[in-house]
């Protein structure tokens, strides 16, 4: 047996390429699938702490999107997908607007009248700072919020848009459920994303097949985690609008430790990345690498490694337009986030669907808190000016000219000096 190597992100340093323009210039523009844009490469995982119709609704008006998990009935994920489509593009919508000079008492009162969280500061036209919500009583921060502020006086944000003017979203669906393919493409549903932990499957390929010949919407696969994989889609299910990459990297997934079975997202990405250059396809069918992110520099990572977008829960499962219950332990507040093959996450499927069958007999996740981060915009704020800065330093100007950039193989030594060191913190 030939035992072939694995490597994650820890493994891999990005190469410092020569600039030709200025961070704050580069353009993350790229695709989600074949036939949808995005402004912003990170788009969020369907899961039942993470993507419901709130936060898919914001990330649209950020311009990039949420996919809506299938962890409940079709007609609740179909009214989650009416909801998107049918609310005000702009991003103020949800985030109320007040003077600087008014009374913080006036603010907040004004914030629970209306059943916001955030509240956005204006210094004359300016933006000048953020009040959110923090946690589950009446408790509120004040920051001057200088990334959010970079986001909407430089980013300035692109709703997403279909050809109707109507906010962009995704559903998560089963390969074999063919009756809420069916109602959420009448729902006017955006994209299809098979949602299986292992997609390499006979049963499954065929079945996405018989979807995509079906539908009018982008389909996407996953998880998927080698080149065969990609190669035997391709042969046998013609239309196949992007892969979803990576298999057991998430923090909240016990599969690797479980099974034994591991595709890291980043080795995933580049095994998926070969198949489509030897077919011509690389940059046409979008890879969305999935999970194992810890920071931007991650995702950074992934993009260079050949990714279109990047796909995240734990990053924005703290954000107040999460479903995630708010828990307070001792003076911090926190979200709940479990996987989605965690026992209560497969206890609410059941009870959604008492007829659906488990195809294992296993958990594969777990249950757990993240920090409460506020409102997802500054969340986004912080990852587009971290990305920005990220391709920079590889020599980008967009994500087409990051996968032209450079990973370098790091020791050990060199990923303690990468950290700061030689000093108390």
């Amino acid at each position: 047996m030939k035992i072939r190597e694995y490597i994650t992100f820890d493994d891999v340093a990005i190469v410092p390429g020569k600039a030709v323009i200025e961070p704050s210039d580069v353009d993350l523009t790229s695709k989600f699938s074949k036939n949808i844009e995005v402004y912003i490469p990170v788009v969020s995982s369907p899961m039942d702490t993470v993507t419901e119709w709130r936060l898919a609704l914001a990330l649209a008006r950020l311009g990039s999107i949420g996919v809506i998990h299938r962890n409940m009935s079709i007609e609740n994920q179909v009214l989650n997908i009416k909801l998107v489509k049918s609310s005000p593009q702009s991003v103020w919508f949800e985030v109320l607007k007040a003077r600087e000079e008014e009374p913080i008492e006036s603010i907040t009162f004004r914030m629970d009248e209306a059943g916001i969280g955030s509240a956005i500061l204006f210094s004359g036209s300016l933006v000048s700072g953020i009040i959110v919500k923090s946690g589950l009583d009446q408790d509120y921060w004040y920051s001057k919020a200088s990334s959010l502020i970079s986001l909407l006086r430089e980013y300035k944000p692109t709703p997403l848009l279909d050809e109707d003017g109507r906010l962009r979203v995704a559903a998560a669906i089963s390969p074999f459920d063919e009756r809420r393919v069916k109602a959420l493409e009448e729902a006017g549903v955006d994209a299809l994303v098979v949602d299986v932990a292992h997609a390499h499957n006979v049963n499954v390929i065929s079945s996405v097949a018989r979807i995509v010949k079906n539908t009018s919407v982008d389909v996407i696969v996953g998880n998927i985690g080698t080149k065969s994989a990609v190669l035997d889609y391709l042969s046998k299910a013609d239309g196949i609008a992007g892969f979803r990459v990576g298999i057991g990297s998430g923090s909240i997934c016990l599969t690797a430790e479980v099974t034994g079975a591991f595709a890291p997202t980043l080795t995933a990405v580049l095994e998926a990345r070969e198949a489509l250059e030897e077919l011509g396809a690389h940059g046409k069918i979008p890879l969305i690498a999935d999970g194992g992110f810890r920071n931007v520099g991650d995702i950074a990572k992934a993009l260079i490694a050949g990714a279109s977008t990047a796909m995240t829960g734990r990053l924005l499962a703290g954000a107040e337009e999460t479903p995630g219950t708010k828990v307070r332990v001792g003076g911090k507040v926190y979200k709940q986030y479990r996987g989605m093959a965690s026992k209560g996450s497969i206890e609410r499927r059941y009870a959604e669907d008492r007829y659906s069958k488990p195809s294992k007999g296993i958990e594969e996740g777990i249950e757990g808190l993240v920090p409460y981060r506020g409102s997802v915009i500054s969340i986004v704020a912080e990852l587009v000016a971290g990305l920005k800065a990220a391709l920079g330093y590889a020599g980008a100007w967009n994500i087409e000219s990051a996968w032209r950039g450079e990973l370098a193989r790091i020791t050990s030594a060199g990923r303690e000096e990468a950290k700061p060191h030689d000093m108390i913190i």
